[in-house]
């Protein structure tokens, strides 16, 4: 059979049925096919192995596993059997005595029988004390009755006000007059204009102002507090703080006083802002600048101020010749808060007044 095909002749049309050529079917390899391949297949593997961590990873809630404590408002109520908290709102709604017991808070904190935090102690810590000299000697004296109805934040309670201050007294009212300006009560500060301007008639108008605010002085006892806050566009104060009326500290104030000079403009606000800072119970009040007058508003303001310090204000105003006017702002802030007002010629001053 072989032999006869061997020997059959092959018409020349169909010779390539017995001859292999493989030279057309040589494989021609492409590098950036099989590249893009790698990549692909180190993609896909790097994602699944990172899926499979993600799901494999041990789930933990709060702090070293532990589940997370309710979560709510805890609200204190004062009783008879003294203070109970309790814990509203949350996911257990569970009172603050059961949320101590699982998480071990302490249980003086649930069981606080204890007397309130008392501000005023708070406050006098920061503030210093502020107690007279011979205040040790009050309750053997009986000189005084120390805030019967209750005690200003530094511990000076105002004699029956429970809203004292910084600048209330010990407890004993005592009256004072200011160019014949009564005032009464525990504590006192004095805002003096010192502008140029009352240094006008060989400066009368500031030497009569010295003399009779140290006369006021004067006649406080030592158990009352003070303050001096001299102004013109900028404040003056002898202090921040108010000053027991003692021998040693009316001393103090004279020399102080006496020294002060006038000069520069007038800026009324500040000074009235920085007594009621200190909540006395009188101020006096002293300008012969009309101009710049106080606003509606402003006066207001100061309204507000004093009434939460129960603060009586007493106005003076100086100028030259008879009053041209009612007395306009000065008047009104005088009685707008309790307080007298009183208008004094600079011309009828004797140019050498004793001091």
């Amino acid at each position: 059979m072989a032999s006869r095909i061997k020997n059959t002749k092959i018409p020349p049309n169909l010779d390539f049925i017995l001859r292999r050529d493989r030279s057309h079917f040589v494989f021609e390899q492409k590098s950036w096919s099989d590249f893009r391949a790698w990549m692909a297949s180190c993609l896909f593997h790097t994602t699944l192995l990172v899926l499979i961590a993600l799901l494999l990873r041990p789930q933990t809630r709060g702090t070293s596993g532990e589940p997370d404590p309710p979560v709510g408002i805890a609200i204190a109520q004062d009783t008879n059997q003294g203070n109970e908290y309790s814990l509203e709102g949350g996911a257990t709604g569970a009172n603050i005595a059961s949320a101590a017991a699982s998480q071990a808070i302490p249980i003086a904190l649930i069981n606080d029988t204890g007397p309130p935090i008392s501000i005023e102690n708070i406050v006098s810590d920061l503030i210093g004390d502020q107690t007279s000299p011979s205040e040790t000697n009050l309750s053997q004296t009986g000189l005084s009755q120390i805030g019967s109805q209750g005690t200003g934040l530094s511990g000076d309670g105002g004699s029956g006000s429970s809203t004292g201050g910084r600048g209330r007294g010990t407890g004993n009212k005592t009256k004072t007059s200011f160019f014949g300006v009564e005032g009464s009560g525990s504590s006192f500060v004095y805002v003096v204009d010192r502008s140029d301007s009352m240094n006008a008639y060989d400066a009368a108008p500031l030497r009569y102002a010295k003399r009779e605010l140290l006369k006021s002085l004067e006649s406080l006892n030592e158990y009352n507090q003070f303050q001096i806050v001299f102004y013109n566009d900028s404040l003056s104060p002898m202090s921040r703080k108010m000053f027991f009326a003692t021998d040693a500290d009316k001393r103090r104030a004279t020399h102080f006083v006496r020294t002060m000079p006038g000069d520069g403009g007038t800026a009324h606000l500040p000074a009235l802002r920085q007594a009621l800072n200190m909540s006395p119970e009188v101020i006096f009040f002293l300008t012969d600048a009309d101009d710049p007058r106080l606003t509606l508003p402003q006066l207001q303001e100061i309204r507000e101020r004093a009434e939460l310090s129960r603060t009586t204000i007493h106005a003076v105003q100086f100028n030259s010749g008879p009053p041209s006017n009612d007395g306009n702002w000065i008047r009104v802030l005088a009685e707008m808060n309790r307080g007298t007002y009183k208008y004094i010629d600079v011309t009828s001053f004797n140019k050498n007044p004793g001091e």
